[in-house]
């Protein structure tokens, strides 16, 4: 069944009428007609089932059936990564971390990154079909960049992880512990994270954490770490 998003909706919502962009891709595109049924999500775990009353192009309306909450993903994983050069890669990334489960994606400025500006409406459009592909209820948030160090600064999460490249010694990602508390994995630019960047995060809490021998690209690294967490967590969970 087609899975539809607007942030707007909430479980007391009785009816409502779909965007004329949408109204287009349900009439043309997937021929939907009156009686149909659709579920609806406002991408925070609201399951909102509805019947089409009314299909047109430019205005359609749905009709409420029920609706109910849904659980989501049972740990909460964030990750801080610098843009890459190429959006598709990142894009890339952002699509592949919300089909897996994670809470938030933040993007940061380091001295080595390729990238400083995102167009972050566009990474939220491709957050909310990747969402809607997967058939999942909860929409990743994702924030706008900033400096690395205003984010060292701001971020108030006890579960802290940093994966750099260089060669000292760092526990693997498999061997750190998921829970049900907050998590956030930090990821640098191609270049990596300088010396003094490393020295900062460490300096504040962050555990230096390895993701192996070898070299990944960042978005590769990311979502290496995005996937990990998730498995490790449901291997885990029997020990919660």
């Amino acid at each position: 069944m087609s899975l539809f998003f607007n942030p707007s909706l909430n479980i007391e919502t009785k009816n409502f009428i779909f965007s004329a962009e949408e109204s287009k891709h349900i009439c043309k595109v997937l021929r939907k007609v009156p009686g149909d049924k659709v579920i609806v999500t406002n991408g925070k775990g609201l399951e909102w089932l509805g019947e089409l009353i009314q299909v047109g192009q430019r205005y359609t309306q749905i009709k409420k059936i029920k609706a109910n909450v849904r659980k989501g993903i049972p740990y909460e994983l964030e990750i801080a990564i610098a843009p890459t050069k190429s959006n598709d890669r990142i894009e890339w990334f952002i699509e592949k971390a919300t089909e897996i489960g994670v809470k938030k994606i933040h993007f940061i400025k380091s001295e080595n990154s390729e990238r400083r500006r995102i167009n972050l409406t566009r990474f939220q459009k491709i957050a909310i079909s990747a969402m809607k592909q997967s058939k999942q209820f909860y929409l990743p948030e994702i924030e706008d960049i900033i400096s690395y160090k205003k984010f060292l600064k701001k971020n108030t999460i006890e579960k802290k992880y940093i994966a750099y490249c260089d060669d000292s010694s760092k526990k693997h990602i498999t061997d750190i512990y998921i829970d049900f508390k907050p998590l956030i994995i930090l990821i640098g630019p191609e270049g990596d994270f300088n010396k003094n960047e490393i020295s900062i995060a460490l300096s504040k809490g962050y555990q230096p954490i390895s993701l192996g021998d070898q070299r990944f690209r960042t978005e590769t690294a990311a979502l290496y770490a995005t996937l990990t967490v998730s498995t490790l967590f449901y291997i885990q969970k029997n020990k919660l």
